[in-house]
């Protein structure tokens, strides 16, 4: 069993990928006082939009551009109902899933005898995997407790009447970097790990970032332990797949997301979210 575990490490390191991009820029977003539950459809945009960019440019960094672009469009749509407009950050993000959901699953129907079928430059993982589980966490680490700007991004979570009219400012640039690591992670997923893009591929895997943000009590150590542990029961539910010993398929497919619950009810009332957040 533990040879089995070493086994799907390197497995788990890459499937876990996508979502621990999606929980670093949840935790920077929630760290700013919102809470952004159109992540998922953040994502899902990207992955879209990274495949039709990649197989028009034959380019895999231009595709990686291209899933931050359809990243960036659904963070703008939120950002300007939630932070122009003051609207309900749970609804909004909600419709915004809702929404990216139906476009990409119309515009994926409309092309894809055109576009869809066609094969996709694969991104490197050793150029990816360093920068999802080492750069970006220790710049972001650096940014948020190490800095001025991540001291007031972090008191718009806190104590949003310190900063006064500047907070929309500090969480807009907190969705700009959610976008960012969100459309690599979109990106990636649909790039690296799949042939393509497919409809709702993303798989709940924004709403799992939701999770693990709270698991990790809002640091990025955290984090990064509650994404291991999620890529790790992700890689067994595989293995186990492939070993083919009777299980029936849809119960393996439950294994990461009953991991992930029984984390939540183990953690439910210990911790302590920001004093703003949703506000």
């Amino acid at each position: 069993m533990f040879d089995a575990a070493l086994d799907v490490i390197p497995l788990a390191i890459v499937a876990a990928t996508p979502l621990l991009l999606a929980v670093q820029g949840e935790l920077v977003v929630q760290r700013s006082g919102i809470i952004n539950l159109g992540i998922e459809g953040m994502m899902l945009a990207a992955a879209m939009t990274a495949v039709l960019t990649a197989q028009l440019t034959s380019s895999v960094a231009l595709g990686f551009l291209g899933g931050v672009a359809g990243a960036a469009l659904i963070a703008l749509i939120f950002g300007f109902f939630v932070i122009a407009l003051k609207t309900d950050q749970i609804v909004t993000g909600t419709a915004i899933n809702l929404l990216a959901v139906g476009v990409t699953s119309f515009v994926y129907r409309e092309l894809q005898g055109a576009s869809f079928v066609q094969s996709v430059p694969r991104p490197r993982n050793e150029i990816v995997l360093p920068l999802a589980w080492i750069v970006f966490p220790i710049v972001l680490a650096v940014l948020l407790w190490n800095t001025t700007i991540g001291l007031r991004l972090r008191a718009c979570g806190e104590n949003p009447e310190v900063i006064g009219a500047k907070v929309p400012r500090y969480r807009a640039l907190a969705l700009a970097i959610e976008a960012l690591l969100a459309g690599i992670g979109g990106a990636y997923l649909a790039l690296a790990l799949s042939s393509g893009f497919a409809e709702n591929m993303t798989a709940g895997r924004g709403f799992i970032a939701l999770s693990i943000v709270i698991f990790g009590r809002w640091k990025i150590k955290g984090a990064i332990v509650g994404t291991a542990i999620f890529g790790l029961a992700a890689a067994l539910q595989y293995a186990l797949q492939a070993s083919a010993r009777g299980v029936p398929y849809h119960l393996l497919l439950a294994v990461p997301y009953l991991v992930t619950l029984l984390i939540l009810c183990g953690i439910a009332g210990k911790v302590r979210a920001p004093e703003s957040l949703g506000r």
